[in-house]
């Protein structure tokens, strides 16, 4: 089951990776830039929360705007209908407040349960994987969706969390090989991480579509009892 559920998000990401581009890449590759430039010119060598604030505000902003098309895109592909990126920003732009008010109970979750020694965390983070696809397809509260997530996921734990640590060695193992050969003082070092992280918001469409096919197959599974 994992192997066809891995199978299944390769061959829908490269088939579709153009249209997925064109939701990501139009909103976060002038996000990068600007958040880039502000660093260089406006942040010291050590973190201060302070000086960081204007990017992760922006990011905040933005962010559900393409995730959320993202899925909506999905779903669009799965009933054949198909978004183009402009209609699924809408959606994003739509449902933000509560995607946004989603992703904040689940991350509150998530971050309590890694202060639970991490694997609490983790277990968290399965369990409502299906949360944002409710939220957004099914027009669910955020507590009904994290609800409705919990119950949905439970005989798929094991394969949700076995794709996830495939997906991550393949993204990211290449990326850190290359930061450990790359000197962090070049003058392209910053130029070369915002490009890493505009591809990387690209590629990271894959944990998405990976969720969300099996979350359309436990759907279709799901029995009349328990719907």
């Amino acid at each position: 089951m994992l192997k066809q559920f891995l199978t299944d998000t390769w061959y829908f990401f490269k088939n579709h990776l153009v249209a997925i581009s064109m939701i990501v890449l139009p909103i976060v590759i002038p996000v990068e830039i600007l958040s880039t430039i502000y660093r260089q010119n406006y942040t010291g060598e050590e973190f201060v929360l302070a000086e960081q604030l204007p990017p992760l505000l922006l990011g905040f902003v933005v962010y559900p705007i393409y995730t959320a098309g993202i899925v909506f895109y999905l779903h669009s592909v799965i009933v054949g209908k198909g978004l183009n990126a402009q209609s699924a920003w809408l959606l994003g732009v739509r449902f933000w407040f509560p995607y946004v008010l989603l992703s904040m109970m689940m991350g509150a979750a998530i971050i309590f349960g890694i202060f639970l020694f991490i694997l609490p965390g983790i277990f968290f983070a399965i369990r409502f994987a299906f949360a944002e696809f409710d939220l957004l397809l099914n027009r669910t509260s955020p507590a009904d969706a994290m609800k409705n997530s919990w119950a949905l996921t439970k005989d798929y734990m094991w394969v949700i969390l076995g794709g996830y640590v495939i997906i991550t060695l393949i993204l990211f193992t290449p990326y850190y090989v290359i930061a450990k050969l790359l000197d962090p003082t070049n003058a392209y070092s910053p130029l070369l991480d915002t490009t890493a992280n505009i591809v990387y918001a690209v590629l990271e469409v894959s944990y998405m579509i990976f969720a969300f096919r099996i979350y359309d197959h436990a759907r279709k599974h799901l029995s009349p009892s328990s719907a």
